[in-house]
């Protein structure tokens, strides 16, 4: 079977390649899918195409890992699928892919718009957060950072019952954030966001704090948002160099006061499918989130800036770079 794919082809150069798989070359766990729709994630990928993720990804590869697919053939050990049934499957912006059964999520049950699907996989990793943290009914948690994943976050930590600050520099993301229900958002680029996180907490700070960015300096930022006995949850991936002062850091962990705990939530914390011994695992979790969605617990519709077809993948990549106000999710059409 032919297709395409959307490949980094050099650092910060996209292009359409052919693909071509054999499906009478399938591994046992092996499914051959047709992609329906992918979903660009931002921050990963477009790190990816500036070659700063170079400890796990090498240009040039093909891009995105955000798919909802049809089977097209199964190999003889897959025991979760057969021939049509549409899925989440952790594959790149491509037609056609091979994958093997253990990375994907589940089937898409009837109800969901196949065209805002792929953001469940974004949703998945927003999840961790909330897995992670001691999140109870009433507490304050502010997610720093609004792009999808931060979006999703609070989305999900406002489902959890916790009052959410949503806090960006860029307004037209918080004007997003709350048109998927979060009220209350803070503009980090007017004024001091960490005293408008203690004006709205009465002085206490927040129990939870999520950083979703990946930036050093919105984490050290973080730690003064935090409440006594607070929560710190890493969620965004740290990237690129910083220095500075961390002694204030420590000391947060270290002292009475706060007592701050920090615990890291990537998107593969959890095992992908569920075991006997652990309450939580990535299939579970996206069985939860696909029902949210159904029911109109999630909003994804308001996350999507622009559906585009793969051969507009270039100029969409260079938007994203150049345009982050502008553009936040994509979602590329295979149909």
């Amino acid at each position: 079977m032919k297709g395409q794919a959307v490949y980094a082809a050099a650092p910060n150069v996209v292009e359409l390649r052919p693909v071509e798989i054999d499906e009478k070359k399938l591994a046992p766990n092996q499914l051959l899918v047709k992609t329906r729709y992918s979903v660009i994630s931002p921050g990963t990928e477009l790190d990816c195409l500036s070659g700063k993720e170079s400890g796990w990804f090498h240009i040039p590869a093909p891009l995105g890992y955000a798919a909802v697919s049809e089977v097209a053939a199964a190999g003889e050990a897959v025991t979760e699928y057969a021939v049509g049934d549409v899925i989440l499957s952790t594959t790149p912006h491509a037609g056609i892919a091979a994958v093997e059964e253990e990375w994907t999520s589940g089937k898409v049950p009837e109800g969901v718009d196949l065209r805002v699907a792929p953001l469940v996989h974004i949703a998945l990793i927003s999840i961790t957060a909330l897995r992670r943290a001691a999140a109870e009914l009433g507490d304050a948690a502010v997610v720093v950072g609004q792009g999808l994943v931060g979006n999703l976050a609070a989305q999900l930590f406002l489902g959890q019952g916790c009052r959410v600050i949503a806090v960006d520099r860029l307004a037209s993301r918080l004007e997003i954030s709350r048109k998927c229900g979060v009220e209350t958002t803070i503009d980090a680029s007017s004024g001091d966001p960490v005293q408008a996180v203690k004006d709205l907490t009465e002085g206490r700070g927040a129990e939870i704090v999520v950083e979703a960015t990946g930036s050093p300096q919105a984490a050290l930022m973080g730690v003064q948002m935090a409440a006594r006995n607070g929560e710190m949850i890493l969620l965004g991936t740290p990237r690129g160099s910083f220095e500075a002062d961390i002694v204030p850091l420590l000391r947060a962990v270290h002292r009475y006061d706060p007592n701050l705990t920090m615990k890291g939530a990537h998107g593969s914390s959890l095992p992908s499918k569920p075991h006997p011994m652990l309450k939580h695992s990535v299939a579970r979790n996206a069985r939860i989130v696909l029902d949210l969605v159904r029911r109109g617990g999630l909003a994804l519709e308001p996350l999507v800036s622009k559906v585009a077809k793969p051969a507009d993948a270039p100029a969409v990549y260079a938007e994203l770079r150049a345009h982050p106000e502008r553009v936040m999710g994509v979602i590329f059409d295979w149909s």
